[in-house]
């Protein structure tokens, strides 16, 4: 068992914290090192992207991908992922989609999935963030909001994503909107976005 150990290292041009205490090893990634693209409605902040070598969103090449995208635009229309699965909520504002024909009001308690092919158009307040879950079909992926106090064991991967501001992994604090990947034995207290594959 690893006990009381951490260290800081450089990853994909991020710095990470790595920390190894009571059976849980933890690398912390902050919103600040997130890596960010400009579209045209806005930015995308990308949280993750797996593999990490050699995927990317232009290419279609990844089988998982966390980003939060705040929209300045008012109205807003979704590529085109054709052999992915989508999953989003707010995070901060309004967002109200348009999931062919299908009109659905965002939260941040609950994950909205829709299949990347899908004819998507978004009407927000200006300003507003959201948080994707991307994945192609066929990976095994199990994505949830989790809120109050949850003890995981026996983790292999998870990605925790602190939706609130009030979060702690093993009584490690993890700032609102601040990413960690843990795996081993983790007992999370706050509102987060918890993926695994």
């Amino acid at each position: 068992m690893k006990t009381g150990f951490s260290s800081f290292i450089l990853q994909d041009n991020c710095y990470l914290w790595h920390w190894f205490k009571n059976n849980l090893t933890m690398e912390i990634i902050y919103k600040e090192n997130f890596k960010t693209n400009e579209w045209a409605g806005g930015i995308t902040r990308e949280v993750c992207i797996l593999p990490a070598e050699g995927s990317s969103l232009q290419d279609r090449n990844f089988e998982l991908r966390v980003s939060s995208a705040v929209i300045n635009t008012t109205e807003s229309t979704f590529s085109d992922f054709t052999g992915f699965t989508r999953l989003i909520l707010c995070l901060e504002g309004r967002i109200t989609l348009c999931v062919e024909g299908q009109t659905v009001d965002l939260s941040n308690d609950n994950l909205f999935e829709f299949d990347g092919a899908a004819k998507v158009s978004s009407v927000n307040t200006p300003g507003a963030v959201d948080l994707n879950v991307i994945y192609k079909r066929g990976t095994r992926v199990r994505a949830r909001v989790a809120h109050g106090e949850h003890l995981f064991t026996d983790v292999e991967r998870m990605l925790v994503f602190a939706i609130g501001s009030q979060t702690t992994l093993n009584g490690t604090s993890l700032r609102q909107h601040d990413a960690a990947w843990v795996s081993g034995d983790v007992r999370i207290s706050g509102h987060v976005l918890c993926v695994e594959m």
